[in-house]
């Protein structure tokens, strides 16, 4: 299981810029599970194949699902 640095990481780099992370903000204020379980649902619903997707999108949104399942699991661990 990765850590919650190394997940953190992974994560965009846009949301890097200044001195504390959104991430960091939602974990501090017990929102973190709530966001993550949204952003979850957000990136699996646009996955879906009536949305005509193409390959690369869909991979990438994979991998967003991905990261905020490791975060969750970081969090807790």
């Amino acid at each position: 299981m990765k850590s919650w640095a190394e997940c953190k990481q992974e994560g965009s780099a846009h949301y890097k810029t200044g001195e504390v992370e959104p991430i960091d903000l939602y974990r501090a204020g017990g929102m973190l599970r709530t966001f993550a379980l949204a952003s979850i649902i957000k990136y699996a619903f646009r996955s879906r194949p009536d949305e005509g997707i193409d390959e690369e999108k869909f991979m990438m949104n994979m991998d967003k699902i991905i990261h905020y399942a490791e975060l969750l699991k970081a969090e807790k661990g």
